[in-house]
């Protein structure tokens, strides 16, 4: 006489719960995918710079316009220059192993991604033979924070457009011959 086996695949239960195994795996693979795949080696490096330039956690971090890591925190920290002490922000960046090493005299700027306002840290790679060594701190003069739209914009107070329409009109009307 031979006992009946069943197969796994005829468990529905066993089944279910493999799917949801499945499910929450992925979802938590996707969801941590914004700050970096888990278990992926990363070589991580931190810069000062004079303000945050409206930059947020998460924000791409490219070098040649390719993604090579993200801005994992941003943190705030006092610093003296020139005998004034001043707040400056600290970003954590958390970059691909393949970037490594960076030159000590590598740059960074903080770049427009989109009219909406969007913005990453472009990396420029340095050629010195000196590199950085994991968890080094780039200096603020090695990063630039470029002028906003809404900065310019923000100079022309009322006097001053008052000033610019009255420049405009009369530099209109003297070009067009009917000056004084």
């Amino acid at each position: 006489m031979r006992r009946g086996t069943r197969q796994l695949s005829a468990s529905p239960v066993l089944i279910g719960s493999v799917t949801v195994l499945i499910a929450i795996v992925a979802v938590f693979i996707s969801y941590s995918a914004n700050t970096g795949l888990p278990f992926v080696p990363t070589y991580d490096l931190k810069a000062q710079m004079p303000n945050g330039a409206k930059l947020v956690k998460g924000n791409e971090v490219r070098a040649g316009g390719f993604r090579v890591g993200i801005v994992k925190d941003i943190t705030s920290e006092r610093k003296t220059v020139d005998g004034q002490e001043r707040a400056i922000a600290v970003l954590d960046l958390k970059l691909d192993k393949k970037i490594q090493p960076l030159s000590v005299d590598s740059t960074l700027s903080v770049r427009p991604r989109s009219a909406l306002g969007l913005k990453y840290v472009e990396l420029d790679r340095g050629v010195s033979r000196r590199t950085l060594a994991d968890g080094a701190t780039l200096p603020e003069r090695q990063t630039r924070v470029p002028v906003e739209l809404d900065q310019v914009l923000g100079m022309f107070d009322a006097p001053t457009r008052q000033a610019a329409g009255d420049n405009l009109v009369g530099f209109g009307d003297a070009l067009n011959g009917r000056g004084a």
